[in-house]
């Protein structure tokens, strides 16, 4: 009986030993599921738009306080009363303001013209 107690055993370790090998494999395509999850979970392309930043300039010159807006306001009305309908796509501005004036440049063209603030 000492024989078959051992046998009985021995079959007992090839059983439980075969169970860990099942439960190993088992656990192998668990990896492969996290493997899969992570490819899913990337990130979306960011596409939101960049908020617009708002500037606003402020020329104080012997006692005078003009904006820069109020002198690209007056520079587009002296634009359109010329008759000028092209979009305006550049604008560069020269301030004078020891004169009260500021001088602009309308998509590369109107060397000297000006307005005055």
């Amino acid at each position: 009986m000492a024989r078959t107690k051992k046998a009985e055993k021995a079959t007992e370790v090839k059983e439980t030993a075969a169970e860990v090998k099942t439960e190993k494999t088992e656990t192998k395509p668990a990896k492969t599921a996290k493997a899969e999850t992570k490819t899913e979970t990337k990130p979306a392309a960011k596409t939101t738009k960049a908020a617009k930043e708002t500037i606003k300039y402020t020329i104080e010159f012997g006692g005078k306080n003009v904006t820069a807006e109020s002198i690209v306001d007056s520079i587009k009305e002296a634009y359109k009363a010329e008759g000028n309908t092209a979009a305006i796509k550049t604008l560069e501005v020269y301030i004078q303001p020891e004169n009260g004036v500021a001088y602009y440049v309308i998509n590369g063209v109107g060397e000297g013209k000006s307005v005055n603030f």
